[in-house]
């Protein structure tokens, strides 16, 4: 390990523990539901994250944290100065450098860390950048609901002199298969394909090497333009994947997006399979003699889940989109797994941390038994699904959503989470991103009415959006 003291530099940059900002580096716009997240040099710049390190080892007050990033091309500039950030604080740094999140959550609590920070945009295009963190136990940090956000606002940061460790995320990855191993029993060895798709994954093959798969890379290549295929992982983008597992002869496949907190999952026939699907075959093979059978499920996702588990025995909870919101839920309730539409899961078992990779091996432990994951997906029926993306950019999104409730009052919607509306034959969910300006419509039918229903709550949408300027 190499020491490094910074506190001495820290203090020349920034006199009296703060600086000087203009009025739009304070602007809430990058303060997302739970990270930090913008367009860099623009929205997001090393003056902004810079403070924002120093709000956040304010926080920590003198602790000491694990700091990692993905690939993309301005990870270095701004994992530097969000370091000078938290160093001038006193806080001290374990620096992985690029990792996965999901293994620097991991070693956060392994290592008994007081947090964690990531610098990543997780799945948003490559000029995008941004702060995710963790907390002690390595799941995501209700950041805004702590002193953070008022040390970030007012000021008055800690003053010490900080110091970071570096250390090699390989032997993080060693470590972490190291604590897996004894949960699995792998028959038989699989072939699995892996899009790493040019990001943080790219260095995961020893990990399933060491378990006893034989494991297929493709977008193995660090690269933070993401050339391979786009940092978003999506039936259209994992494409080669869907033909690496047919051409290879693999048992499944897997594509991680840029940070590595989800994995989509590919059956032996080269299928994308809903995550749904997915945790319900783990959870009726892997979970299905627990005392409590608790499953926790984003808002947004299918029915299916209800339908397929309540009658095993299971419980299902809906919880908020977001990763973050799910992870404290299943924390808290003593859930055996969790699970959102978008690809991330849940299994406590490992960690409380969103982890592809637990549930990548958990799902290979099953398919080992001796049934093909077709066989498996094909014994849970499909429900006609859409989710329309309409961007927002000219107008506030939460404006928009206003005119909708109005609109759609009649139809009694919950609001837990956008709008959702349920009827005897479909369910429509309107929801505005976390991360990003635009509005999510999901819509879900049992009949063969999707694209009519379709047409119109984009309609419905759009003339909304339309009432606002856009």
């Amino acid at each position: 390990m190499l020491l490094v003291a910074l506190g001495k530099v820290c203090k020349k940059s920034f006199r009296g523990g703060t600086i000087s900002l203009n009025a739009s580096a304070l602007s809430p716009r990058i303060f997302r539901a739970y990270d930090v997240r913008g367009l860099y040099d623009e929205e997001l710049t090393e003056e902004v994250i810079r403070r924002v390190g120093q709000a956040f080892g304010s926080y920590i007050n003198g602790g000491r944290i694990c700091l990692g990033r993905d690939t993309r091309v301005s990870g270095p500039s701004l994992q530097k100065s969000f370091l000078e950030g938290v160093l001038s604080t006193g806080c001290s740094v374990d620096s992985y450098g690029i990792i996965p999140i999901s293994i620097l959550g991991y070693v956060t609590r392994a290592s008994i860390r007081n947090a964690a920070a990531y610098i990543s945009a997780s799945h948003n295009p490559p000029e995008y950048n941004g702060v995710r963190f963790r907390t002690e136990d390595g799941y995501g940090l209700l950041y805004q609901k702590t002193a953070m956000m008022k040390f970030y606002q007012e000021g008055g940061f800690l003053s010490g002199s900080g110091q970071v460790a570096d250390y090699n995320p390989a032997a993080a990855v060693e470590r972490y298969a190291k604590y897996v191993r004894d949960k699995l029993e792998l028959r038989h060895q699989l072939r699995v394909v892996l899009d790493t798709g040019n990001g943080s994954a790219c260095i995961i093959g020893p990990l399933y090497e060491k378990l006893g798969f034989d494991p297929v890379i493709i977008n193995g290549k660090m690269d933070g333009r993401f050339p391979g295929r786009g940092p978003n992982p999506t039936e259209e983008t994992l494409q080669s994947a869907r033909k690496a597992v047919l051409e290879k002869r693999a048992d499944y496949g897997v594509g991680f997006d840029a940070d590595a907190d989800r994995g989509l999952v590919i059956d032996d026939r080269g299928r994308m399979l809903p995550p749904e699907k997915v945790a319900i075959i783990i959870a009726k093979n892997r979970y299905n003699k627990h005392e409590r059978k608790l499953v926790i499920s984003g808002f947004d996702c299918s029915i299916i889940l209800e339908r397929e588990l309540i009658p095993e025995g299971f419980e299902v909870q809906r919880e908020r989109v977001g990763d973050v919101f799910i992870a404290n839920t299943v924390k808290n309730s003593g859930a055996v797994l969790g699970v959102e539409r978008s690809g991330h899961f849940f299994l406590p078992e490992f960690q409380s941390s969103d982890d592809p990779f637990a549930m990548s091996l958990a799902l290979g432990e099953i398919i080992s038994k001796g049934q093909k994951l077709s066989e498996l997906a094909d014994l849970i029926p499909d429900y006609p699904f859409s989710q329309s993306i309409l961007r927002m950019d000219k107008v506030d999104t939460s404006a928009v959503m206003k005119i909708l409730a109005e609109k759609l009052a009649s139809m009694n919607p919950d609001r837990t989470d956008g709008l959702k509306i349920t009827t005897d034959s479909y369910s429509v969910l309107i929801r505005p991103s976390n991360t990003e300006p635009l509005i999510r419509l999901s819509i879900e039918t049992e009949g063969g009415d999707l694209k009519e229903l379709v047409e119109k709550y984009e309609t419905i949408i759009r003339q909304a959006a339309k009432n606002r300027g856009l």
